[in-house]
This record gives C-alpha cells, structure tokens and sequence, in this order.
C-alpha cells in the first residue's frame, strides 16, 4: 500500500521538529516548543505551528497534510488524559499521539538492541531489548530530570547559595552566578518564577566551568553521570550492548561514566524527527493503534 505523505513530529520542551515524507520528498522544520503538561496551549500552538511551515516547504495546504497518517511524540504526554485533549486541539485526521520517549529510542538505536540516555532540557533512560522498551525518569524536574541541563542550571544555584553561607568551597562558577543574579534574592527570585527551560539556560555555562575544572562544576557533571551509571544498571544495560547519549547534554557526559559504558558509546542511528517519521510509517501500516 502506498503512503505518499507521511507525518513525523517531535515535540520536545525546548524544540518541536517535525518532518513530512511526501512521495520521494523529505523536508523538516523545527520551532519553538512547549511541554504539555506544563504549557498545553504552549505545545498546541508549536505543533500547529510546525505542520504550517512543512505545509510551506511542500507548497501543499496545511488541510492536505492533516489528512495524512502522523505520529506525534510530545513531552508531557504523561497519560491517555493529555494525548486525548491534544488530539482534540489538533486537526489530524490519523494520528496517534504519545510521549516523545519512544520516538528518541528509535531515533538512537533504530531495531538495534541497546540503551539511550535523553539528556536536554529533562532526561529519561531507555533500553530496548527483543523489541521491547523500558523506560526510566522523565518526570520533570519536580521529581527528577537528573543530570538535565534544567536539573544542572537548579543545582549550580543551590551550590551557589551553600558556597555563600560557608557550605562547601566556592569557585568560579559559583562567584560568577552569585554576581550575575545579584546575590541570594537575586536568586531565589529567579528561582521562584523559572520554568525548566530557564534553568537550563544556565547548563551551557556550567559545562564549560568544568571543561575548565572549576570543582563545583566538577562536581555537578560527575554527579549527573553517576545518576546516568545508576539508571542504566537499573534498567539492566549489559556490557556490549549498544549506549547512545542523546539530547543536548548527552555527550557532556561521555567521559565520565564507568569504563564499561564509555567502551559501549556508539553514535546515534538518527537523530529527531526521524523516529517520529519512522513511527508515522507504522501508523500508515496500521502498526501502531
């Protein structure tokens, strides 16, 4: 059976990307994203808006690409409550709708046997066995999203207030931050009010303290990837198995984890929105419910 438009869409908290597969033409575009949870107009609005520049790249009428079977793996799609009000608030025709999670194991490792480590914004761990996925965090930084670059922005602010009362060694990067949100009102000002994508603002500049070897940055990397050792053991990582680590922040941590897994690191198959794609083919096929 032919399927000559396809819909691929991954919508993460920072970036939505969506890709359309129309006959032997493939184009992608990404914008701005939202979590559904946290900002379900916000997530609306970047699906909507992403199909309308695919539209565009095909010269086709936002209408015709609705009408096409699509797959839309969405952050903050927690339950069957968020995936229904979505594809309520959504003009596709044939559609399933879910958390981005399965869509960035097969952007990773495709059918191939192995574990993924997602770590952008938020995390979440996965491995795949057999065909089979098992997943681990990805519950928001309320709860977890450790080694994030939300979770990374949260703690150097935490570090930095211990450091300013005499809890722990100061440095550069905590000095720098102290001065940069003026002192602790500054920051639990900020703090109050930030959302996870304004703390991972922060992440690039820690990163690259500890490039540096700045110690608290040190610290807050070594500590992401013992969370990053500890999850993949739980979800039963072998040695030998295939490791990617994805998302923003994945490689930051390549260096740091056990022997073992450093030996295991293998490059991505794909990268998103290709497993959206791939799993928009599966919808098409009647694959996916």
């Amino acid at each position: 059976m032919s399927h000559p438009l396809l819909i691929g869409i991954d919508g993460g908290g920072t970036t939505c990307r969506g890709a359309a597969l129309y006959g032997d033409t493939r184009v992608t575009r990404a914008v701005p994203g939202a979590n559904a949870t946290s900002d379900f107009e916000g997530a609306v609005a970047a699906v909507r808006a992403v199909v309308q520049a695919l539209a565009e790249a095909l010269d086709l009428p936002v209408e015709r690409l609705a009408q096409a079977p699509a797959y839309l793996g969405m952050a903050g799609v927690v339950d069957d409550r968020v995936a229904e009000r979505l594809r309520s608030a959504l003009p596709f025709a044939r559609v399933v709708i879910e958390e981005d999670r399965r869509a960035s194991v097969v952007d990773a490792l495709g059918a191939r046997d192995g574990a993924v480590a997602v770590i952008g914004t938020g995390s979440f761990l996965a491995r795949q066995s057999g065909g089979d996925m098992r997943f681990l965090g990805g519950h928001g930084l309320a709860l977890g999203d450790e080694a994030s670059g939300a979770w990374l922005g949260r703690e150097a602010l935490a570090a930095t207030l211990r450091a300013s009362e005499g809890w722990g060694a100061g440095s550069d990067l905590t000095r720098g931050l102290w001065d940069e949100m003026g002192g602790r009102s500054g920051i639990i000002a900020f703090a109050a009010r930030a959302r996870s994508r304004d703390l991972a603002e922060l992440a690039p500049g820690v990163v690259a303290a500890a490039e540096g070897g700045d110690v608290q940055a040190v610290d807050l990397i070594t500590r992401g990837a013992g969370y990053i050792a500890g999850a993949l053991t739980a979800l039963g990582w072998q040695s030998g198995e295939a490791l990617c680590l994805t998302g923003g922040l994945g490689p930051v941590y390549a260096g740091v984890l056990p022997t073992a897994m450093r030996a295991a690191l293998s490059q991505p198959q794909g990268a998103a929105p290709d497993g959206a794609l791939a799993l928009a083919r599966r919808v098409a096929e009647g694959a996916l419910p």
